[in-house]
This record gives C-alpha cells, sequence and structure tokens, in this order.
C-alpha cells in the first residue's frame, strides 16, 4: 500500500523575528569596516573585493533596508529561510581572515534572496536584478546585482540545493529565535495516474 505524500510548509509566526534574525544574519556573516575608510584595508587580510565596492549613494540602516524589500517582493517564508542558510553557508566558506566593507552585509543579503528565490520558486515568481533594484530603490543596480549574484555563487561553489532535512537542521537550531515552524500535513487523495503507476508523489516545501 502507498503511503500519502507529504507536504511541508514554512511558516513564519512573526514578521519581525524574522527580520531581526535576518538582519543580524547578515551582518555576521564577516567582520566590516562600520563606515566607508579605504585608509583601514589590511594587504594581510582577504577582502570580499567582489562583493564591495566604494558605494556613494547613501543606504538605509540595514533592518530598514531588509524589510523594504521583504514588504515589496511578499515572497514567502521558505524563500526567507533558504537565504539564510545560503548566508550560513558563505560564513561557512570564507577564510578566518575575510573581511568586508561597510555595505557588504546589503550585499551579501541581496545575493542570497536573489539566489534563494531561484532556487525556490517558478522562474516567473522569482526575483530579477531588474525587480531587486526597484524594490531598493535603485540604491544598486541591476547590473551591480547581477554581479553580487555570481560573486556570492562562486564564494559558496554553487551549492545552492536545500532539501527538507537541511531545512529541518536549521529550524532545530534557530526556529525559536526565528518564530518558524515547519508543519507537515499528508495528503489523503492520490492523483489517480500516480496510483495506477504506484508512484509516491514528491515532497514539496512551499
Amino acid at each position: 500500500m502507498l503511503e500519502s505524500p507529504t507536504i511541508s510548509t514554512v511558516c513564519s509566526r512573526s514578521p519581525e523575528a524574522l527580520l531581526s534574525f535576518t538582519t543580524s544574519t547578515a551582518t555576521s556573516v564577516l567582520p566590516c569596516t562600520g563606515k566607508k575608510d579605504n585608509t583601514s584595508k589590511r594587504k594581510s587580510m582577504q577582502r570580499l573585493s567582489s562583493m564591495s565596492t566604494v558605494h556613494a549613494r547613501p543606504l538605509p540602516p540595514l533592518t530598514t533596508f531588509i524589510a523594504n524589500l521583504f514588504q515589496r517582493s511578499q515572497l514567502p517564508p521558505s524563500v526567507c529561510l533558504v537565504s539564510l542558510i545560503y548566508l550560513q553557508r558563505i560564513k561557512r566558506a570564507l577564510s578566518p581572515l575575510a573581511r568586508g566593507d561597510h555595505d557588504t552585509p546589503y550585499r551579501l543579503f541581496i545575493a542570497a534572496i536573489v539566489a534563494a528565490s531561484k532556487f525556490m520558486l517558478e522562474p516567473r515568481q522569482a526575483l530579477t536584478s531588474q525587480d531587486v533594484a526597484g524594490m531598493i530603490d535603485h540604491v544598486y543596480t541591476p547590473k551591480e546585482i547581477n554581479s553580487m549574484e555570481r560573486s556570492f555563487l562562486g564564494l559558496i561553489k554553487f551549492d545552492l540545493f536545500v532539501d527538507i532535512h537541511a531545512i529541518k537542521d536549521y529550524l532545530a537550531m534557530h526556529g525559536t529565535l526565528l518564530e518558524m515552524d515547519l508543519v507537515e500535513q499528508q495528503v489523503a487523495a492520490f492523483d489517480e495516474q500516480h496510483q495506477q503507476q504506484h508512484a509516491p508523489l514528491p515532497v514539496e516545501l512551499l
């Protein structure tokens, strides 16, 4: 007898908790300068030159920046969660000597959320560089956003796959602070074609 397929849904109980945790995660990936100060660079330290450039346009506080993108994009919680897993992966991939600039947390967040949307959503729903540029009031151009994403993917060696076990592991560690839950439900009815073929339906992460 076939087992009923399972549908897994990530639920956020507190947008404020998600915002706070995302901001903290983006700023904790690596040490960064607090302001634009090229004199503070040390040749002995590895810097994320491809992720950070001299930025002349004013940036809002990181919390405001992330909140605006969350509000304007209306991404499902699962995409936000996967972006946090990507930030965890890049933190592990970086050298202990890596240093960032004042806007590196902004760039890391953008790259992670764009990559997560492309992994989790249908192509027509995923964020594009043009979409993001508009949502962040064009403080970065689409060309810059594309460059951020390419650099980010290179640093994590295109390790984008996230399965249900990775979701469960991350929530086991951080779910309380995030105020997120994974709700799993068995689907009672099978598609007739799958019943005839005796093939279980795939697990979906919504």
